[in-house]
């Protein structure tokens, strides 16, 4: 066996055998992490509690394995802001507070702002069940949140993608612009003008003003009034 290993808990035995028997699910929520009482650990399937518990909080993920179907992956991110430990072992706990699984984890120091060197940590613990879909992840938003790291990598991908919303007349958003001959022609309602664009419609209407009905008669008019005018004089 492996120096480093999850299992899961006599426990955890029984509640999934349960939960296969009578078609139901384990509501997996919450993650520990402890140093071990100062000593590295060996898990064992009669615990119900970790060594020496100094931190839990909500499971940031639980997902299948994409390489095994029998593999359920549990992650927990402890913030920046919490540390000043040792983490030596790890544990999954159900929604009523049963330790699930238990896992020894190597000897990693887990650092504080305070010790000059504060980071995030995820915690990832790896166990063998022979039902996946006899588990589920209850998500408690007041406990689980998105890192730091998580939210950059979100915001940089949807300011690089075209995922946006249209602009219209009430709400900014993303617009194409029209080309030359649509700025001409002047018909199109989903394409936005540039200046220049404006500019070459102006021109175009301007050359062909004369070539219009409206044209011919704005000429006509402009003739009658001429005419009016001189008649007048005289």
């Amino acid at each position: 066996m492996s120096q480093f290993f999850t299992l899961l808990t006599a426990t955890g035995q029984d509640l999934l055998t349960q939960a296969m028997g009578f078609g139901q699910q384990i509501e997996l929520t919450t993650m520990a992490v402890g140093d071990g009482n100062g000593t590295a650990t060996s898990p064992t399937e009669a615990q119900t509690t970790l060594k020496r518990e100094v931190y839990r909080a909500g499971v940031s993920s639980l997902i299948v394995d994409p390489q095994n179907p029998h593999w359920l992956v549990a992650e927990l991110v402890i913030p920046t802001d919490i540390g000043g430990w040792t983490i030596r072992e790890i544990g999954l706990f159900d929604v009523n507070g049963n330790l699930f699984a238990v896992g020894n984890f190597p000897e990693t120091y887990k650092p504080t702002l305070t010790d000059g060197s504060g980071r995030e940590i995820t915690v990832r613990m790896t166990i063998q069940v022979s039902d996946t879909a006899s588990v589920t992840l209850t998500v408690d938003q007041s406990v689980v949140f998105a890192t730091r790291t998580y939210v950059d990598s979100k915001v940089q991908a949807h300011e690089q993608s075209r995922n946006h919303p249209a602009a219209t007349t009430t709400a900014r958003g993303f617009v194409e612009m029209a080309t030359s001959a649509e700025a001409v022609a002047g018909t199109s309602t989903a394409h936005a003008v540039t200046p220049a664009g404006v500019k070459a419609h102006v021109a175009h209407q301007l050359d062909n003003y004369g070539n219009t009905v409206d044209g011919k008669l704005a000429v006509l008019a402009s003739r009658i009034r001429l005419k009016t005018y001189f008649m007048g004089q005289n």
